[in-house]
């Protein structure tokens, strides 16, 4: 047992030796001729290794991202003579694998539309129809958000609860937030007038190449090393929660059923078991309400609110009736961090560490979502003493309020 774990910290560490020299633009041949013998026996745990330690190095992610593309290039024939495992008894990952299947059809169905429309003898009518369906189809990929919103929401916080090893997730979401980039991007630039066909060319092979490589991350690196590491009750968990997200491109599989009282009840939320009776009384201080009529109270404010603890744990979020932002119960108990993309996570600690320090005690930030206009405002909370006890992220759809004029009085209809 010993040799075998000795035997794999060595392959790991000569991969890492091979992705940091393509980092430092050492010569490729070299590199691949030195670490031969750990590429031709790379296993998909190694890769995970491999990126979790690039991560908690202070290296550009931009670098890292093209390091980690070049070196997969070369671990691909390892890694796809693995065996992938069959997940028909967990539901959650076979439907992510379906979907996958799913976007391949997709994007296959895209790639004779960019053929034709490079074509040198066509009429700019003839392109323009092109054009406009390729907007179509990409339009209809950017439903796929749902598979990356549930990797994002929902897997990835399990992971982190039973795989120490997770630097490999924040750079994934980070392809997630190239790949909405790249989408916006291409609708963007066919609806102008004068399309600039080497700019879409560009973002077509990017937006290509990266949905092709999240999926192969996932199929062969990513699940094969989940799909043993976490329980089955966490697995019915993630199911039972997807079904709220929704599914991209497949039917809705069949719901499964969790017994209660089995253990898998989620263990971030069993200490608040001696209050779950909704008969039972608060005193807000201001007034006595039941547990019930708390929870429809803050459920039915018009805003999005999280709560983040003084230890930078999520520990609440309401349930308005259309949620602005996604939430799974999964990130109760999540590192704030690891709840937001790589590219804001720095602006998320540098506003917590003003709040704990009390240089700062509200901060907020305005976004155009769509035709939505979103108000998100952050407040840091203090108990009597001053204590700094947790901040309160609060989002709001004001597209409305901003078109408010003059009056309407209470007792006007």
């Amino acid at each position: 047992m010993s040799e075998f774990i000795n035997n794999t910290e060595n392959r790991v560490n000569d991969l890492l030796a091979f992705v940091t020299g393509l980092i430092h633009k050492e010569k490729g041949s070299l590199l691949i001729e030195r670490y031969a013998e750990a590429i031709e026996r790379v296993q998909p745990w190694d890769v995970v290794m491999v990126t979790d330690r690039l991560m908690k190095m202070e290296i550009d992610i931009e670098e890292v991202k093209s390091a980690v593309n070049k070196a997969l290039n070369m671990l691909y024939k390892g890694l796809v003579s693995a065996e992938i495992p069959n997940y028909d008894d967990i539901p959650f990952l076979q439907s992510l694998a379906n979907e996958n299947n799913e976007l391949n059809h997709r994007l296959i169905e895209i790639r004779p539309l960019i053929k034709a429309f490079n074509q040198k003898d066509i009429d700019d009518e003839a392109r323009q129809e092109i054009l406009d369906e390729i907007s179509d189809r990409i339009f209809e990929l950017q439903q796929f958000e749902v598979h990356y919103v549930k990797k994002e929401n929902i897997l990835f916080p399990y992971i982190e609860k039973y795989m120490k090893e997770y630097g490999c997730l924040p750079l994934m979401w980070s392809y997630h937030d190239d790949i909405r980039r790249y989408e916006k991007e291409i609708i963007d630039i066919i609806a102008k007038e004068d399309t600039d066909l080497k700019r879409l060319n560009r973002l077509l092979g990017d937006l290509f190449f990266v949905m092709y490589a999240i999926r192969f991350r996932e199929e062969y690196i990513l699940f094969p090393v989940i799909f043993s590491l976490i329980p089955d009750a966490a697995w019915d968990e993630m199911m039972k929660q997807s079904m709220k997200e929704g599914f991209a491109f497949i039917d809705t599989p069949k719901p499964v059923t969790i017994a209660t009282g089995t253990g898998h009840e989620n263990p971030e939320v069993t200490h608040v078991a001696a209050i779950s009776n909704h008969d039972a009384l608060l005193d807000m201080g201001t007034g006595v309400l039941t547990l019930e009529q708390a929870i429809m109270m803050l459920n039915h404010l018009p805003v999005d609110m999280t709560y983040v603890d003084e230890n930078d744990e999520v520990r609440y979020f309401s349930i308005p009736g259309h949620r602005i932002f996604p939430r799974s119960k999964a990130i109760i108990g999540r590192l704030v961090e690891n709840c937001h993309p790589p590219s804001s996570v720095h602006i998320v600690k540098e506003l917590l560490d003003a709040f704990k320090a009390g240089t700062k005690s509200k901060e907020s930030f305005w976004i155009q979502m769509g035709e939505k206009f979103i108000l998100i405002q952050y407040f840091a909370i203090y108990d009597e003493k001053g204590i700094y006890r947790g901040t309160l992220e609060v989002s709001q759809d004001v597209t409305g309020i901003r078109k408010l004029e003059g009056e309407k009085r209470l007792m006007e209809e």
